[in-house]
């Protein structure tokens, strides 16, 4: 049998959908979706968020304020003694965009009045994104309004987060 140019043509476009849609059908068997992982974890910020401004409220007199210029970040401190370097400002920043902690199945009771309010507006997203910060001794209680969840955190990420040892 002999085909002209034109059918070999399409015998050749008709092979190459064949392998596309082969390769389509059994992409998901080979290569899972990462997102099937541990729903009791869960990141603070979206994945690959960009941080615009951090807003750090300690108290009504204790405030701090990162803003994103250009490449590098200005700091405002109200009432708080605070030296820090691009490069510590950076590494507070990276911790919040790369921190996750296990969500709290039950609603939370705690006193209020030790919370830290914390807003951060991300790239892409008209409102602020307002957290609640309760500092424990076993563990970090970060409370999103957004979502209306609790996730618990280590201690330690305390120190990466916030710009004061409390």
């Amino acid at each position: 049998m002999k085909l002209s140019r034109t059918g070999w043509n399409n015998v050749i476009i008709f092979s190459v959908m064949i392998i596309i849609l082969l390769i389509n059908a059994t992409n998901d068997k080979l290569f899972p979706k990462e997102g099937k992982t541990n729903n009791a974890e869960q990141l603070i910020l979206p994945q690959h968020s960009i941080i615009l401004t951090l807003a750090i409220d300690f108290s009504f007199s204790q405030q701090v304020l990162f803003e994103r210029r250009g490449r590098s970040w200005q700091l405002t401190a109200k009432g708080v003694l605070l030296e820090k370097t691009d490069q510590q400002i950076e590494q507070m920043m990276f911790a919040w965009q790369e921190s996750s902690g296990l969500v709290q199945a039950a609603e939370i009771i705690i006193d209020s009045e030790q919370s830290i309010t914390v807003k951060i507006a991300l790239a892409g997203e008209s409102q602020a994104r307002i957290f609640m910060l309760y500092p424990l001794n076993d563990q970090l209680l970060v409370y999103q309004q957004q979502g209306n969840t609790w996730l618990a955190l280590p201690p330690a990420l305390a120190q990466q987060l916030l710009p004061i040892i409390l």
